[in-house]
């Protein structure tokens, strides 16, 4: 049971280490094998070097914290995930612009998740005092935002190729 401020922000942290493994070791890997727009490929690579990076830099804030250093379960991103494979499912994937754009989605939709989390997660720190903890925060929260512009980009692109190609079927 959670009882003080002290303990939810511990536990959202211990939650977004769970996040951060699973992307890093599970759902970025599978969804650059997924993708296949060049941009889109760039983006889940780069956050992927990035996402390694956040779980050492989240297990390093909890145990400046002097806590549990244990990963709990997100059901916010089970549930992405859950979308993602129905997505799968549904798609015609001899469509690859289809595919990609589904993908893209996928990862605005995670990042968003996770930009909501890092920003609350900032916000506490600081309120409680935790200014180191609140700076680590804050530059996993600046790449995440970053990821997201260049996932959007990228979607951004796709669907201009997909139109212009549309435009000189006509």
């Amino acid at each position: 049971m959670l009882r003080t401020p002290h303990e939810l922000f511990a536990h959202r942290l211990r939650t977004m280490l769970w996040v951060e493994q699973r992307l890093a070791e599970d759902l970025l890997p599978a969804m650059y094998d997924h993708v296949h727009s060049v941009d889109l490929k760039y983006g889940i690579e780069r956050h992927l070097f990035e996402t390694r990076h956040h779980v050492r830099t989240l297990e390093r804030i909890l145990h400046l914290l002097g806590g549990p250093g244990r990963p709990e379960e997100s059901a916010a991103l089970l549930g992405l995930e859950a979308e993602h494979d129905e997505l799968m499912k549904a798609v015609d994937l001899e469509r690859k612009d289809v595919v990609d754009l589904m993908h893209v989605e996928v990862l605005a939709a995670g990042e968003h998740l996770e930009l909501a989390a890092y920003e609350t997660l900032v916000a506490t720190a600081r309120a409680l005092g935790e200014e180191e903890v609140a700076l680590l925060l804050e530059e996993i929260r600046g790449q995440e935002e970053h990821a997201l512009e260049i996932v959007t980009r990228a979607g951004v692109k796709l669907l201009a190729e997909r139109v212009e190609s549309l435009r000189l079927d006509a």
